[in-house]
């Protein structure tokens, strides 16, 4: 497949995952600038990559969205075929509500060749906003190695946070305030509210950021796994970490996790009361849950597999045609 490139501003698990899986280069372009100068660096360094290495078909990341849309606009000059791995932001934006961004995430899912998404109801939007959907979601982490260390409490659950808007994370503080749960929340906390970091209870303890051998470390020592999120139909990075380490976990009820996920995890509409009994249900139901991790694993690893092959035909497809027009 060399006439495939794929092209991100970012780095990612669920790309880095992708491009590893159907052996694709990844090219990640990046630089230390922020604000407007970034965009305007990227996008030349995007400009002359493109334009010195002319791919039949190019694979990118939305986010970033001005990523996207300057492909869209390349892509009738230059001719490749433009495929889009579409997070959620990207097809129904949650963060970054402004008219124009919902427009701009619109008209570039109609002038993309193929829009890959994570689940059946976002393939749904991609369809109903005129682009053409594939779905593959995320590939289930090889876990790294990390020691398992002694945790406080005996009942163990790590909160993985990254405090993004759509993260309930001061209704997860109240609803443990009192249990006999121990609580591990990771990230950099100080982007916290401060009075809701002030407030927490003596169950809960802030990690800080943890390099990746500490935090899959940290992870593989829990009882639990809890990664909630306010937008629907997310399926969070901390569902497929907690089930490549075959762990238990809480979710948040949105109906693409339920049915991904299924049996192997407990479902919360995130407030503090419904968050309280579902950690109380994840302590009774915790040797169960875990024979369903072990058991899903395997079962979406398979799923994977199949599905990245049929994309992997799809885009050598679309490659050849391409080749030998400009041969």
């Amino acid at each position: 497949m060399n006439e495939l490139l794929a092209l991100t501003w970012s780095e990612h698990r669920r790309m880095a995952e992708l491009c590893a899986g159907l052996g694709l280069e990844l090219v990640i372009l990046g630089t230390l600038r922020r604000g407007a100068l970034r965009y305007l660096l990227l996008g030349r360094q995007t400009m002359t990559l493109l334009w010195r290495r002319r791919p039949a078909v190019l694979l990118v990341q939305n986010p970033s969205l001005v990523l996207s849309a300057l492909c869209a606009v390349m892509r009738k000059l230059l001719g490749y075929t433009l495929v889009v791995d579409a997070h959620n932001e990207a097809v129904e934006p949650y963060v970054n509500r402004q008219w124009w961004v919902k427009w701009l995430s619109r008209w570039v899912i109609r002038h993309t060749d193929l829009t890959i998404v994570t689940n059946r109801q976002l393939a749904t939007q991609v369809a109903s906003q005129g682009g053409r959907p594939f779905t593959l979601a995320d590939r289930v982490p090889v876990p790294l190695g990390g020691a398992t260390r002694s945790l406080d409490g005996t009942f163990n659950a790590v909160l993985v946070a990254t405090f993004a808007a759509d993260e309930p994370v001061a209704a997860v503080l109240e609803a443990v305030r009192g249990i006999d749960i121990q609580l591990y929340v990771t990230g950099n906390h100080v982007r916290l509210d401060p009075g809701v970091a002030a407030g927490a209870p003596p169950n809960v303890r802030f990690t800080g950021f943890l390099r990746e051998p500490d935090y899959w470390g940290l992870l593989r020592s829990a009882d639990a796994i809890v990664d909630l999120t306010l937008m629907d139909n997310c399926l969070v990075c901390g569902a497929y970490e907690a089930l490549a380490l075959g762990k238990p976990m809480l979710l948040s009820n949105n109906s693409a996790s339920i049915e991904l996920f299924g049996d192997c995890a407990v479902y919360t509409d995130n407030s503090p009361p419904d968050i309280r009994s579902a950690l109380e249900r994840l302590k009774l139901e915790h040797g169960r849950l875990r024979a369903a991790a072990e058991r899903r694993r395997s079962e979406l690893a398979d799923q994977w597999r199949d599905g990245a092959g049929r994309l992997r035909e799809q885009l050598e497809g679309r490659c050849a045609p391409l080749a030998v027009n400009r041969s």
